[in-house]
């Protein structure tokens, strides 16, 4: 034990306000280590400045309460490595969030221009397995993992490789511009295979796209969007189709990770049908 000090000195020491102070006495993580029972005075120990600072620091650095209580409450050296580790991954994450954010605000200061590698494409009738959904904007990426597992399994149960069969997606205007919409994610069907329960069989109509190859990851896919669509409204004529994607470049070890995302935006046909 140390010696008893006054609220007011003990918030000089460890640069907690009264106001917090009562806070984390209230919540249980700093208790007075005595409490005058006619003044209702608080006194701390100079033997729990140290523990003050552990809180004040941790919180400064975003860590939360029951975490907090969880690192001050255990002996065992490996659960409040395992407390800290945890809180360090949570806050790396952050950082490069932030850090993407940074970087995609300063692409911002610079005008989208019109790319080279827009190319118009007719893509011909396939026939493929699918499935599709009515979902929200915030569903769809939990929905894509799991449509896109069921769709690769359907196609090795029928003998075929999962990722030779290159997945695409069809998304309708809706989802763009109500955040609701239908959703269809579909692979090349499997020769002399049928699809099993839960999976369709369809084939999509052959139709005419301006076609742009986004690389990397999702992040900035919107700049590419942007990109295309002016493209297709200055120098094409825009079909009010679903817009269909085609995802490239997964591997055995990431599935659902792709190197690239070749966005095809309908357009009416440049082209006169063949006789």
């Amino acid at each position: 034990m140390g010696a008893r000090v006054s609220i007011g000195d003990f918030a000089v020491m460890t640069s907690l306000s009264r106001k917090a102070l009562r806070h984390y006495h209230d919540i249980g993580i700093l208790e007075p280590a005595h409490i005058d029972s006619h003044t209702g005075y608080r006194f701390y120990d100079t033997s729990q400045v140290d523990h003050a600072h552990i809180i004040r620091r941790f919180r400064s650095l975003g860590m939360s309460i029951p975490d907090i209580k969880a690192l001050l409450s255990t002996d065992d050296a490996a659960a409040r490595t395992a407390i800290i580790t945890t809180h360090l991954e949570q806050m790396e994450a952050q950082l490069q969030q932030t850090r993407d954010t940074v970087g995609a605000l300063r692409e911002l200061l610079a005008p989208v221009g019109t790319p080279a590698q827009v190319e118009v494409q007719r893509k011909p009738a396939l026939t493929v397995w699918s499935i599709g959904a009515t979902i929200d904007v915030s569903e769809i990426d939990d929905w894509f993992g799991e449509s896109l597992s069921t769709l690769r399994g359907a196609v090795a149960t029928a003998g075929g490789a999962p990722l030779e069969a290159v997945p695409g997606g069809l998304y309708d205007r809706a989802l763009f511009l109500e955040s609701r919409g239908e959703a269809t994610l579909f692979v090349p069907a499997p020769e002399s295979a049928h699809p099993p329960q839960g999976v369709r069989a369809e084939v999509l109509p052959a139709a005419e796209f301006a076609v742009l190859t986004h690389p990397g990851g999702h992040e900035g896919i919107d700049r590419s969007y942007a990109a295309l669509g002016r493209y297709v409204n200055e120098h094409l004529i825009s079909h009010q189709g679903p817009i269909r994607e085609h995802y490239i470049g997964a591997t055995p070890c990431a599935p659902t990770t792709f190197t690239a995302t070749e966005i095809c935006w309908p357009i009416f046909s440049t082209t006169a049908p063949p006789e």
